[in-house]
């Protein structure tokens, strides 16, 4: 949409007009939680335990988490002790802890995606807004999920407001995307006024971003601890934004503002407001089961599928072919990598690999990625089998198509992955406790099955505490 074609809207209240940043920000200000949808806050609390689970089991896995919580601990050296660092027995001061505790959130690739806006609404948002939480110390479980749920919901929308895929700019968009939300989370702890919260967005639209070139750096542990900095600056954001100082106002909308210079103005501006608060998107979450990039998930999924139908063995296998769409292109090149990986990063970003563990074990788990399943010959055999193509028409709505075809002495096999017009299945929460547990084993302090069991009671539960300080206790 072009800026001039820009709709703006009026304010019942002010009669005045209002774009999106403003709409946008006056229903955080004034959504309660009477307002959202039971079943959005039962998808919120899958999310709240399976974030807890990776950031437990991130603190010793997690490519440079450890130095990431080190760097918030040195830099907090006489700070309060405001908020918890997740499996660490520590407190730092909030916008540290909630740059440490998003550090581990993305780490394993393991956490939640909502696939309409192809984005981790929660990886930065939940650590901010418990940091945040905290610190304020008189939250209940009620205004804690509001603020998560407003969050999440606000990350998708921003994202929606795209075309198209924004990597080939430059821009990782992601975590930027994120970054909004974990700032609308803060806003709404914070009881922030509408303009506040415009501030508070222009705030953080001058602080955080992320380059794209983290695609061609397989050694880089950006991909990892990427959301510390987007937890981090919104919380600083909403800080600022409550001490009455001005932003921009229209952060995203306006001539040089966030569309303007991620999307080079390719955006479709009524979809970010576009039934608020009528449909949630934060509502609608994929959760993994396997701890890889969500875009090798098809090639996990056709591989075994094709495998369990026409019983096909590894060791028969000749060829395996791919295509995949321009976004997942990454996850097969360079191909001696991407076939032979030497790091968890690159193995979690890798079909062959992911898709030939599958095959080979039966299943996808966080001990494939440590350093001794890298030389599993069969594995690697199978995994130097595989070639692949771009389908260059697949854009940001087709991104997760991909294309399988297995050849074999027996004949062809073929399974064609798309989520076009497609329901997922859901997650139980009963999934997610056991992925809970399975993460807590690699805990930096061992978290007892009755411990594990004592934080879902609570999550499940959140809505009835009066302050969740009981909650963060046992963190």
């Amino acid at each position: 949409m072009s800026r001039d074609a820009k709709m703006k809207k009026i304010d019942g209240e002010k009669g005045e007009t209002m774009g999106i940043s403003y709409e946008l920000a006056k229903f955080i200000a004034e959504t309660q939680y009477e307002d959202i949808p039971k079943e959005v806050f039962e998808t919120q609390k899958k999310s709240i335990v399976d974030g807890i689970g990776i950031t437990l089991g991130a603190a010793t896995l997690g490519d440079g988490c450890r130095e990431f919580v080190e760097l918030a601990v040195e830099n907090s050296s006489g700070g309060a002790g405001e908020a918890t660092v997740i499996g660490f027995d520590r407190k730092l001061p909030a916008g540290w802890a909630a740059f440490a505790n998003a550090a581990m959130a993305h780490s394993l690739d393991f956490g939640d995606t909502q696939m309409d806006a192809v984005v981790h609404s929660n990886a930065s948002t939940f650590p901010a807004a418990l940091a945040v939480a905290q610190k304020l110390g008189n939250v209940d479980g009620k205004k804690l999920l509001t603020a998560l749920v407003l969050g999440s919901e606000t990350a998708c929308r921003v994202s929606l407001g795209s075309n198209e895929d924004l990597e080939k700019y430059g821009y990782y968009m992601p975590t930027i995307y994120t970054s909004f939300g974990a700032t609308a989370a803060v806003c709404k702890l914070l009881d922030l006024t509408p303009k506040q919260i415009v501030d508070a967005f222009s705030f953080n639209l001058c602080q955080t971003t992320c380059s794209s070139e983290l695609m061609n750096n397989s050694k880089t542990v950006m991909r990892s601890v990427r959301e510390a900095f987007s937890a981090r600056n919104a919380v600083l954001s909403g800080q600022i934004a409550a001490k009455g100082l001005n932003g921009f106002e229209e952060p995203l909308e306006g001539k040089l503002g966030f569309y303007h210079a991620y999307a080079r103005d390719n955006c479709t501006l009524e979809r970010v407001t576009e039934d608020l608060g009528k449909k949630y998107y934060a509502g609608s979450l994929y959760f993994k089961l396997w701890p890889s990039c969500a875009g090798t998930h098809p090639g996990i999924i056709a591989v075994t599928e094709l495998a369990k139908q026409h019983h096909i063995l590894p060791e028969e296998i000749e060829r395996i072919h791919v295509v995949v769409s321009q976004r997942n292109k990454m996850l097969m090149e360079p191909e001696e990598i991407r076939k032979a990986p030497t790091t968890s990063i690159i193995g979690k970003f890798s079909i062959p690999y992911t898709a030939s563990v599958a095959l080979v074990k039966g299943n996808v788990t966080l001990d494939d990625f440590q350093p001794e399943a890298f030389k599993d010959k069969r594995v690697l055999e199978l995994a130097s089998k595989f070639t692949h193509e771009t389908n260059e028409g697949w854009g940001k709505t087709e991104g997760m198509n991909t294309d399988v075809t297995i050849y074999t002495s027996r004949g062809e096999f073929h399974y064609f992955y798309t989520e076009v017009g497609k329901e997922r299945k859901d997650t139980s929460m009963e999934e997610l406790k056991e992925k809970l547990k399975s993460c807590a084993r690699h805990s930096l302090h061992e978290k007892t099955e009755e411990t594990l069991d004592q934080i879902t009671d609570m999550v499940e539960h959140l809505e009835e505490l009066d302050n969740i300080e009981k909650f963060t206790a046992i963190l």
